[in-house]
């Protein structure tokens, strides 16, 4: 923003400096005017940008990994406006890791981060006698993308993309 305008300063600066009466008093005006209604044009590009990845989003629902399609996720909004979150990844048919998560969305900052994230190993046998394993504590964030949620967690070397399926 201090770039934008001192640009349009330097650009006044440098149409008056070259004018000397009337006619091309008029012509630089127009230029300071076409100045600042592109700069006021590039801001609202920017804000229209920013608005895709901060400001208000209601989480609450049910979402699923847009890629693999074996994560879902489920998220409840407490009256305080805390927001409680279970992921279910499905590793295949007798195994899935699950996070859950609690945390409040930043609209600021277009995310919700955690130091929370109790994660852990679900496994079945051929009984279906279920082990729980590999439990740890997860940190990361959910991160508004349009009308979607990435979400970065320490367990995870790369990012996933959830879509809303409610």
């Amino acid at each position: 923003m201090k770039k934008q305008w001192l640009i349009m300063g330097l650009l006044i600066m440098s149409v008056l400096a070259f004018t000397d009466c009337g006619k091309k008093q008029e012509e630089a005006a127009k230029t300071v005017e076409n100045a600042e209604e592109a700069v006021s044009e590039t801001i609202g590009k920017q804000e229209e940008i920013l608005d895709e990845f901060t400001g208000e989003m209601d989480l609450t629902g049910s979402w699923q990994d847009e890629v693999s399609q074996r994560a879902t996720m489920d998220i409840e909004k407490a009256e305080t406006g805390t927001y409680h979150i279970l992921i279910h990844w499905g590793a295949g048919a007798k195994e899935a890791a699950t996070w859950e998560i609690s945390g409040t969305y930043d609209e600021t900052a277009g995310m919700l981060t955690y130091d929370n994230g109790e994660y852990c190993v679900h496994t079945w046998d051929d009984e279906d006698k279920e082990t729980i394993s590999g439990e740890e504590i997860t940190s990361g964030a959910l991160m508004k993308e349009g009308d979607k949620l990435r979400w970065q967690d320490s367990k995870n070397s790369t990012d996933a993309v959830f879509v809303r399926v409610e």
